[in-house]
């Protein structure tokens, strides 16, 4: 049995330790937040469980904690979490985190990576940033795929999903039902972040495949505004408000583009997929009807990637450095 601490109890660490209650191969060891309002509640009361006799607690009790990994959930860039993920590693455990910029840190934040990979392998201990989106269906999956192609010319992934089936937080770090100045002047300011992860995706991608990538870049993500009034997690949506938010990334080799991701998020939206093409010999097209749910995704992807990294050599790994993550028991 494996024996995890959950690092960050909002939403998305609630719904993690609830997935790990439910297996019989992990226990809850310990759970660790900054929020007075939960510190010393049991952690089966935050996830409607019976009590557990684990009380929430401030991270210097990490070190009294006895334990094999840390599930870390607290933020998605990686200057903000990296302090964290130290400590946990400092004790000595394996870290599996959503924070999307530690899926492939190595170009936006080098220095932080290296740091992180040194401290790891002296204590030799595994980290590793995964999650549904970047962790798996634009960059792991597409990479999975591509083992029957003799070639691979170009990669394409969209993924279009209904956020009103998605929790209150990512709503509202899309912008639902702002007005559109008010949207791009909190996308512009940080306010709200959008979808985080397009670029990783694209850089993962392209070590994957062994491609040196000319340029990759991350358009602003644009605003997708309501036609009439629609239903949302936040309110209903007045029209012309926004509902959502379209994000596109592309790299380019070889003066032609090799990578393209597309992101799609709105309420309302009818048609969800996750859609893979690959160009090549043989082409490969796939379609999941309906799309992974993202939060689900999220939890299961990151509660199953547990034992690869606790299985893995040490240091600051990415996706394609571990075993192929599949269902645990």
């Amino acid at each position: 049995m494996i024996r995890v601490v959950v690092f960050g109890c909002g939403v998305m660490g609630r719904k993690i330790a609830r997935a790990l209650l439910d297996k019989k191969s992990f226990k809850i060891a310990g759970a660790v937040d900054i929020n007075p309002e939960i510190v010393g509640k049991d952690v089966g009361t935050l996830v409607d469980a019976p009590g557990l006799g684990v009380a929430v607690q401030t991270d210097a009790a990490l070190k009294t904690l006895d334990a094999d990994a840390v599930v870390l959930t607290t933020t998605s860039h990686l200057p903000d979490v990296a302090a964290q993920i130290g400590r946990c590693v400092e004790v000595g455990f394996d870290v599996v985190s959503t924070c999307e910029q530690l899926s492939y840190p190595w170009k936006r934040h080098p220095g932080v990576a290296a740091e992180l990979d040194k401290l790891a392998k002296s204590r030799g201990v595994t980290v590793v940033g995964t999650g549904i989106n970047p962790g798996f269906l634009m960059d792991t999956l597409p990479l999975i795929l591509s083992a029957p192609c003799l070639r691979v010319d170009a990669v394409r992934v969209r993924r279009l999903q209904d956020s009103a089936r998605r929790r209150i937080p990512f709503q509202t770090k899309i912008g639902t039902n702002l007005a559109p100045d008010e949207w791009r002047r909190k996308i512009s300011d940080g306010s709200i972040t959008g979808h985080v992860g397009l670029l990783e995706s694209i850089y993962a991608i392209a070590a994957g495949l062994g491609w040196k990538l000319d340029e990759a870049n991350e358009s602003a993500p644009e605003p997708i505004l309501a036609e009439r009034e629609t239903p949302s997690g936040l309110g209903s949506v007045r029209a012309g408000r926004a509902i959502g938010l379209r994000s596109t990334a592309v790299g380019r080799k070889g003066g032609r583009s090799v990578i393209e991701l597309e992101f799609v998020a709105h309420a309302g939206l009818k048609d969800e997929r996750d859609e893979i093409s690959i160009e090549g010999d043989p082409p490969i097209r796939q379609v999941i009807a309906g799309g992974v749910p993202g939060d689900a995704g999220t939890v299961a992807v990151t509660v199953n990637t547990i034992p690869r990294a606790i299985e893995a050599p040490p240091g600051l790994k990415t996706m394609m450095d571990l075993a192929i993550p599949r269902w645990t028991p």
